[in-house]
């Protein structure tokens, strides 16, 4: 019985000195990186004071790439009745998450018109969990267009949240 614990013990002080190291290190790099935003994300935007809100889906690479679609509900420009116009289209672009969790979206819309707009969206990741490497991965994060929509007029500016999709 003794020597049953001795080598548990002896175990245990071999794993803290070849692991230890390891995961301290891991803990003290960086914890966000673009492997951050990985999978899939349903997204629900909302424009100033909720004068429109969108929805959509977008799919993050964990390299640094983003595609997706949007659907937007407005108001129809004009309408005296309250009249909503739905507004679809595709996004793609790029992105770079910093160390600590915040980053910059640089995307292109191209609306079912087929008029593009590129946009520069700035966000925090605000919910996420850990990899084996010590990488966290983003399960809901917050984003702010950096201009006022084109997709609405009036001077509205939309935020986002995303949150991450079961795979």
């Amino acid at each position: 019985m003794s020597n049953q614990k001795s080598l548990i013990v002896t175990a245990a002080v071999l794993a803290a000195i070849f692991f230890g190291p390891q995961a301290a290190e891991a803990q003290s790099s960086c914890p966000y990186t673009n492997a951050s935003l990985q999978g899939t994300f349903a997204v629900i935007g909302t424009y100033g004071a909720n004068v429109a809100i969108a929805f959509g889906i977008r799919h993050y690479d964990g390299q640094g790439n983003l595609t997706g679609t949007y659907l937007v509900n407005e108001p129809t420009a004009g309408s005296t009745t309250g009249a909503r116009t739905i507004a679809t289209g595709t996004q793609a672009g790029t992105y770079t998450v910093n160390c600590d969790g915040t980053g910059k979206i640089t995307r292109v819309l191209t609306q079912s018109n087929g008029t593009t707009t590129n946009q520069v969206d700035d966000f925090i990741i605000t919910a996420a969990f850990p990899t084996f490497s010590g990488v966290m991965v983003a399960t809901t994060f917050v984003d702010a267009v950096e201009t006022p929509s084109v997709i609405v007029p009036g001077g509205i500016f939309l935020t986002r949240t995303q949150t991450r999709l079961p795979n």
